[in-house]
């Protein structure tokens, strides 16, 4: 960012001795005020806008824990089906892009096989799930086996609310007993 400032030299003379006009160039007239404005991204903590059988709870500044209420039928040892809606607030005040990422995949037991995958026909140790991201007028959605590099590029800057959505459909299979967790990274990354 660069603006001017013009200031013009006037002389005045009160005295009754001779004054001689001066010459001032253009160059000697100018003032000028310079600032930078470095590219960034700034993320505000997020929260649950809309919920089916889950729970938000921010851990940090721009974390927190997506807690599953009930996962399975107590019945069928199947899983229930479960949605939550994050909203991210956001200023990004330059291109940027938006990475979303799933850590293992899909919710993995603790110590389990991802290999174990949740059937119709045996106990599984690794489900999938949903997983969409809603920024700067761009939709993505896929699993969680392909969100390993989910991407929206925005071309300028943006500011609002970016929205995270998660759904784990129901059935499909039991799972064995035990504590299933991924984590998924968001980063937003501006331009240089």
């Amino acid at each position: 960012m660069k603006a001017s400032i013009r200031l013009a030299a006037f002389a005045v003379a009160f005295a009754t001795t001779p004054v001689w006009a001066q010459d001032f160039s253009e160059s000697d007239q100018a003032l000028e005020l310079v600032g930078e404005a470095p590219a960034a991204c700034v993320l505000r903590a997020p929260s649950a806008t809309a919920g089916v059988n889950a729970n938000f709870d921010p851990t940090g500044p721009a974390s927190g824990e997506l807690r599953i209420v009930q996962m399975v039928d107590p019945n069928t040892a199947e899983p229930l089906p479960t949605s939550i809606t994050l909203s991210l607030p956001v200023t990004c005040n330059a291109s940027h892009r938006i990475e979303l990422r799933s850590q293992n995949g899909g919710l993995l037991r603790d110590r389990g096989n991802a290999r174990n995958r949740q059937n119709g026909s045996g106990f599984g140790e690794f489900l999938t799930y949903r997983v969409g991201l809603n920024w700067a007028g761009q939709q993505r959605e896929a699993t969680s086996e392909e969100a390993r590099n989910l991407i929206v590029a925005a071309p300028r800057g943006a500011a609002g609310d970016a929205t995270i959505s998660f759904s784990l459909p129901g059935g499909g299979g039991p799972l064995i007993a035990g504590r299933y967790s991924d984590a998924i990274i968001v980063e937003f990354q501006a331009a240089n």
